[in-house]
């Protein structure tokens, strides 16, 4: 692990137990998250800034709020997909895109980032919200190097995520629980900046924010020409 990854808390609970976990918590995730995730993630809907006719993937889609949002940026021509790990998530956001009269143009999949189910340069951009923190040290540059692979050359990712970047004594303190209770809080903050460039992407913008106190970064990034020969 390189320097940066020695000072990131791990995640130890498993990839069946996260799932397992967020199908038992989706019927209450809108009323538990997203009243704190709400804003970072239009930030960052913001900052990716889908054009219409792009297409689109959302890793860690949850319930589908952002999917909705994206979807009508995208516009008719313009086509969604939302990846998720747990089937119940799925199964919300299909009810929720579909409540919102979006659904010919987002597609719901249940799946892991680790290996996604999609064709080389085949995606226009990316975005995770709250998402790329919940993979264990290890896993992150897998995840990264499958974004990269299934972008297109000119491709954007946009991450929103739990930052150790100036990071207080609150940051800690939740580090603190993690550790205690990984099952149940199983995200933890990460360096985002510099993990997206060592994975080989190159940062285009970036927002630093507060959530109840807590650093979350979000970075607009691009697959680095130096490295797309490498795929």
């Amino acid at each position: 692990m390189s320097e940066t990854d020695e000072h990131i808390t791990r995640v130890t609970r498993s990839r069946t137990e996260a799932k397992q976990w967020y199908n038992t918590l989706s019927p209450w995730y809108d009323w538990v998250a997203d009243p704190f995730e709400r804003a970072h993630r239009a930030t960052g809907v913001e900052l990716l800034d889908p054009e219409e006719g792009e297409r689109v993937l959302d890793i860690g889609c949850g319930t589908g709020n952002a999917l909705v949002r994206i979807a009508r940026l995208v516009g008719e021509e313009g086509h969604v997909i939302g990846l998720d790990i747990a089937d119940e998530m799925c199964r919300i956001a299909q009810q929720n895109v579909a409540g919102a009269s979006v659904a010919e143009q987002v597609e719901v999949v249940s799946g892991d980032a680790l290996s996604l189910p999609f064709r080389n340069d085949s995606l226009d951009s990316i975005f995770m919200s709250f998402t790329l923190e919940l993979f264990d040290t290890p896993d992150i540059p897998v995840v990264l190097t499958e974004c990269r692979r299934v972008l297109r050359e000119d491709g954007s990712l946009c991450v929103v995520a739990l930052s150790k970047r100036d990071a207080g004594l609150l940051t800690s303190l939740y580090e603190r629980i993690h550790t205690a209770v990984p099952k149940y809080v199983d995200c933890r903050p990460i360096f985002v900046r510099r993990t997206l460039r060592n994975e080989g992407f190159d940062i285009v913008d970036s927002r630093d924010e507060q959530m109840a106190g807590l650093a979350v970064e979000i970075v607009l990034a691009k697959v680095s020409l130096k490295q797309t020969g490498d795929l």
